[in-house]
């Protein structure tokens, strides 16, 4: 693998470079952000934290160019490497395609009209700039991956693990494209975070197991470089390789059976992530650290020995971490820190391996690198699941709660410690490999000069930590320092952690609730998807989101949420009464005429809906007994004298 970046005859070396040079480009943006957000939600710089907007688009653009942009660019450095042959006029569209994309998505940062989508998976800007250059981005992805697929597919009869994990990653990204293009057909061009959210579920779940394969490919390279021979028997690699891309089977299945956005689609895709996008790399990764531990010292003095180690850890930390997750709190963020840092890593590796292609590269640089970026990553993943465990939310500003409680300062305080190191890290990598690629002198070649890197950045945490203090605790126009008494008579975090949570739920179900009310259908399940992240068993939030759903045309949709919300509270009478709109617009009016009369049965005689409820159960039974000729009608809700329910009633048990 590390000599195809010299093969100048074919081009193939440059157009792999290509490759990689575009994804240190999002790697360096990402960063940026990164800086951004350490900043916001550390002690010190909370105090200067910038508007949530801004934060928010930092946000969006830190992850869609470190979980997007740059593993898929890695991705396509390494099918273009597996394919092998002449770089072709189409595999350099691609490239210029996807660097476009880049080019683009970067303007808006700035622009107020960029509104911040914080989907999961595939977070964007609702901007179109930012929009077409995603799309740009992906179309030349799409297309690398197409114009090397056949040529890789051939040139798995060398029998190396590393091709076959190259080919089955381009076979799952072929899965999630066409998930995608199901998901577009049945829900149209999106608009609101609840739609884009809808539409990247399952390519952004199928995703994950592109790169794990790759992790696991790059894994069996550099293994069999720090150890010096197979790290287990081929046929055991290549049998690991087949089982971790198996349960991307499944995904057909549930497009088949559930409808895109509903309930049980997002609980089938998260499940088959959740037990099938981990075992085989944890089985492999157990592996490598049985025989790392056999060889000893001889890992640890390997030019990528720490990198490796470094990259098999954090994933298992994620896989850890992700067992622990019980709600939408930092717990998440540590748990894919951990998995996407291992992958980020493992790269990293890989691309100093490939430098070697240049005769570049010191050994030394490159070890504190990945020892800085890799240990950064494990405290930050680390301190944000001591965060999650003690409740703090996730893709909020908190720095309010650092300032106020000592847990929060101390859990925080590491995470912004973590985030630095991880940070100065990333920059480092991208100075080696640019001076690496220019050819220039390395440190090694400088023996005089003394290293101070690690001690300026031990003492940039030290300063960070100290002024943060200062900060924190001085009195002057920047306000007082807030106590457990100032805020409200709370006397520990976790108190402020659900104060803090109901007062994002009530103002984000206002805001829904007033959009639904002016049918901005969109904006509303926007607001009403980020309460039910908080508070995912408030029926009320489900019975507005089936409103929304309904706005929208999205019946199938509508009736998950109604149900959802009977089942979590059977008193919900508004749940029934959008039930059995819902079922009505359905064609099954035998269930919308029993969810109706459950309605009008248990609600309030006064409730205004009422009476609309008894117009429809009569319009419903005459259109039954028209279609059932000789059945008697039942007549809608018998009233007494004074305008209430005459009981018995007969019912019907929803479906």
């Amino acid at each position: 693998m590390d000599s195809v970046l010299r093969d100048d005859q074919t081009g193939i070396g440059r157009l792999a470079a290509g490759w990689l040079l575009l994804a240190l480009t999002a790697l360096a943006f990402s960063t940026l952000c990164a800086v951004l957000l350490v900043a916001a939600r550390a002690p010190l710089p909370g105090a200067f934290a910038p508007p949530a907007e801004l934060f928010s688009r930092g946000l969006v653009l830190h992850v869609t160019f470190a979980v997007v942009v740059w593993f898929l660019s890695c991705a396509s450095a390494i099918w273009v490497m597996a394919a092998g042959g002449a770089g072709g006029r189409w595999r350099w569209a691609a490239l210029g395609l996807s660097a476009t994309g880049l080019a683009t998505m970067v303007l808006p940062l700035f622009s107020s009209a960029a509104r911040p989508l914080l989907a999961n998976y595939v977070p964007v800007l609702e901007h179109p700039v930012f929009l077409a250059g995603l799309v740009l981005f992906i179309g030349g992805i799409v297309l690398g991956g197409a114009a090397s697929m056949p040529a890789a597919w051939r040139g798995m009869k060398d029998g190396k693990p590393w091709r076959l994990g190259a080919v089955l990653s381009m076979a799952v990204a072929a899965v999630a494209c066409a998930s995608l293009l199901n998901a577009l057909a049945q829900t149209g061009l999106p608009s609101g975070h609840a739609a884009f959210e809808a539409l990247a579920w399952a390519p952004g779940h199928l995703l994950q197991f592109v790169h794990v394969l790759l992790m696991m490919s790059v894994w069996t390279v550099l293994g069999e470089d720090v150890l010096g021979g197979e790290i287990v028997p081929r046929s055991w690699l290549r049998a690991l390789l087949l089982l971790a891309a198996a349960p991307v089977l499944a995904a057909p299945v549930i497009h088949f059976i559930h409808p895109v956005g509903s309930t049980e689609f997002h609980h089938a895709f998260t499940r088959l992530m959740a037990w099938g996008g981990w075992p085989a790399a944890a089985v492999l990764g157990v592996l490598l650290l049985r025989r790392m531990a056999g060889a000893g010292r001889k890992v640890l003095a390997a030019p990528l020995g720490p990198a490796l180690l470094l990259s098999v850890l954090l994933f298992l930390l994620g896989c850890v971490l992700g067992a622990l997750i019980r709600s939408e709190s930092t717990m998440v963020p540590a748990h894919y820190h951990g998995t996407v840092g291992s992958v980020t890593l493992a790269y990293m590796a890989l691309g100093y391996r490939l430098l070697r292609g240049y005769g570049a590269g010191s050994v030394k640089v490159e070890r504190l690198q990945t020892v800085m970026y890799g240990s950064g990553l494990a405290v930050l993943a680390l301190a944000l699941a001591w965060s999650g465990w003690i409740g703090v939310p996730r893709k909020t500003l908190h720095a309010d709660a650092v300032m106020e409680f000592p847990a929060y300062f101390l859990a925080m305080g590491l995470a912004g410690v973590g985030g630095l190191l991880a940070i100065a890290g990333a920059i480092l990598f991208l100075v080696n490999v640019v001076r690496g690629l220019r050819g220039a002198r390395t440190m090694s070649d400088r023996p005089a000069r003394r290293d101070v890197r690690g001690a300026a950045v031990l003492v940039t945490v030290m300063l960070t930590l100290a002024t943060g203090m200062v900060i924190a605790l001085w009195p002057n126009e920047m306000g007082t320092v807030v106590t457990p008494a100032a805020a409200g008579g709370m006397k520990n975090p976790a108190e402020h952690v659900q104060q803090k949570r109901k007062e994002t739920v009530a103002r984000e179900f206002s805001e829904g609730v007033r959009l639904l009310a002016a049918k901005d259908y969109q904006a509303a399940a926007s607001a009403l998807h980020r309460v039910l992240e908080l508070e995912p068993k408030m029926p009320e939030a489900h019975v507005n989101m089936g409103f929304a759903m309904i706005g929208m045309e999205k019946y199938d949709i509508a009736r998950d949420f109604f149900e959802a919300a009977i089942s979590l509270r059977t008193e919900q009478m508004n749940a029934y009464y959008g039930l059995a709109v819902v079922l009505e617009h359905l064609g099954d009016l035998e269930a919308a005429l029993g969810a109706m009369r459950t309605y009008v049965h248990r609600s309030n005689p006064d409730d205004p809906f009422v009476r609309k409820a008894y117009g429809a159960i009569w319009e419903w039974e005459t259109e039954l007994a028209k279609k059932r000729p000789g059945t008697p009608q039942t007549a809608a809700i018998p009233e007494s004298g004074k305008g209430g329910v005459r009981y018995p009633i007969p019912e019907k048990k929803l479906n």
